[in-house]
């Protein structure tokens, strides 16, 4: 081989080589933004943040964004940088805000323990509402911290620990949206007042709640149910009035009935660690019926509504067979 064929080659190699590279983690920095997309006090902003969620939890939330990678898999290259970043930080989860801006791909992948406490579900769902319609609109620091303010929420959510931060973390950058205002205004508020006093914000709240009655049926709540009544439970059921024309999901919860063979108090306080919760995915617990409560109901409109309701909008249970 003559010596340009040979320069040729160790050329040719070097740039494979560059190409499979993974980006490094930067050495004072949560965010990887290879075209400097993100102003820089937005970026200090989702530092600090990073940290403070990473000291508590041992879980860490990064950034990367490119501009182009080429023919590469998104999904496995995010994958694989998630894997190394973790690995370089040594922490116990890794969370991980991909964006390819040439590829039009946006994600969050998760590793470690953050796998464990983070729905794979809502987070394809925070994706779509937080940061494609930022990036959409070229507010890439706005729609970065929103998710970043999302996935803060439910790792403490999950997690029990308060994250703390403090007023002068607040980005002061100039020409900031009035959007990217109130997020920030929100997520500090959140934050600070971390536990039952935040949920009175509802921005973050917003993201869990559930929308329609096929998310509720692939949700955990028909799983509850069972857990907790067991035996017990006949059915629970979406109360009709939800199912009709011009209800809104997202001003109204979702009512829920059930019917159990046993309604007594102490039974029915069993649902009651679960309120919480229930409020914050848009759940309400409604009425608790006994099927020999229901053969004495003499109100012909009333029987009619629960014998439809129980047998068209089902979430578990044997569908009302004792009624």
């Amino acid at each position: 081989m003559t010596p340009y064929l040979k320069n040729i080659l160790a050329a040719t190699l070097l740039l494979c080589a560059i190409a499979q590279a993974l980006p490094s983690r930067p050495e004072n920095s949560h965010i990887y933004d290879e075209n400097r997309l993100v102003p820089a006090q937005q970026l200090e902003f989702f530092d600090r943040l990073s940290d403070d969620i990473a000291n508590e939890t041992g879980i860490v939330i990064d950034a990367v964004l490119l501009d182009d990678i080429g023919e590469r898999v998104a999904a496995k290259y995010a994958e694989e940088i998630a894997e190394k970043w973790q690995a370089d930080a040594g922490r116990e989860g890794e969370v991980l805000i991909f964006v390819a801006q040439k590829q039009r791909r946006k994600m969050v992948v998760t590793r470690g323990t953050a796998s464990s406490i983070l729905n794979e579900a809502d987070l394809r769902k925070a994706e779509q509402e937080l940061l494609v319609p930022s990036f959409r609109q070229e507010r890439y620091g706005d729609g970065i911290l929103s998710l970043a303010g999302w996935l803060t929420f439910a790792i403490s959510d999950s997690t029990g620990k308060s994250i703390e931060i403090d007023e002068n973390a607040i980005p002061t950058e100039e020409g900031m949206t009035v959007r990217g205002w109130i997020f920030i205004v929100v997520v500090f508020g959140l934050l600070i007042a971390f536990g039952g006093k935040a949920r009175r914000f509802g921005f973050f709240d917003n993201m869990k709640k559930l929308l329609s009655v096929s998310e509720i049926e692939k949700s955990q709540w028909p799983g509850i149910f069972q857990n907790v009544f067991g035996e017990n439970l006949v059915s629970a059921f979406i109360s009709g009035k939800c199912l009709m024309e011009g209800f809104d999901a997202l001003a109204t919860p979702w009512t829920v009935d059930f019917i159990l063979r046993d309604n007594s108090p102490e039974v029915v306080a069993k649902l009651d660690a679960f309120r919480a919760k229930a409020r914050r995915e848009n759940i309400a617990f409604g009425h608790f019926y006994t099927p020999a409560g229901i053969a004495q109901i003499r109100d012909p409109q009333e029987l009619e509504y629960l014998q439809i309701a129980s047998r068209n909008a089902p979430l578990c249970g044997i569908k009302s067979r004792e009624t």
